[in-house]
């Protein structure tokens, strides 16, 4: 005679903080990348941001690509950190078409208006723990925040949110603690 009792079910697991911000930063790429509409996305970052299990987190991200699954070509990436100091580009550097930013605690200084932009679209994926940011655009540039979450902080931009076909576009991405992400003009537009 065989036995009838089943095996005890899997205990769910509790998922950590870090856990919650890499689901969080792949729901930010999944946005930036248009896979995810405004209302999609919302939604899911807040069920990122309140799940305590596992697999809560897992239906958030099961149809989006894993990791690495869309990374851009070699060479069309850079990425720049920074523990708590500062972290500056500026004049002539050449912007990639991905641009990853991270830093602890500190200060991150982009300004585009003088590099050599190969690409018409650029994406800048911020992960900023606290501090200050500041992307300075060329005039006519354009900038979308709406993959770009704080915590405890604020984003302001001064720039249009409107792409124009004949202008760089900025897609910014991520999430910042603490801190203030500024977006604005050059000093020296018409």
């Amino acid at each position: 005679m065989r036995s009838t009792t089943s095996e005890p079910p899997t205990p769910r697991r509790r998922v950590s903080d870090s856990e919650r911000e890499q689901a969080v930063q792949r729901l930010n790429r999944a946005f930036a990348e248009g896979r995810l509409t405004m209302e999609e996305f919302d939604e899911r970052l807040s069920s990122a941001y309140r799940a305590t299990f596992e697999d809560e987190l897992g239906a958030l991200l099961q149809d989006l690509p894993s990791p690495g699954e869309a990374a851009p070509a070699s060479g069309e990436t850079i990425e720049l950190s920074t523990g708590s100091g500062t972290l500056k580009r500026g004049g002539d550097w050449v912007v990639p078409r991905w641009l990853k930013v991270r830093s602890d605690s500190g200060t991150v200084r982009l300004d585009l208006t003088a590099a050599t932009l190969e690409h018409r679209v650029v994406d800048i994926e911020l992960t900023v723990d606290s501090g200050t940011t500041v992307i300075t655009l060329p005039y006519g540039a354009s900038a979308n925040l709406d993959g770009l979450t704080t915590r405890h902080g604020s984003i302001k931009s001064r720039v249009s949110a409107r792409p124009d076909p004949a202008a760089l576009h900025v897609r910014i991405s991520g999430h910042t603690n603490v801190g203030m992400v500024k977006v604005r003009y050059g000093r020296h537009h018409r």
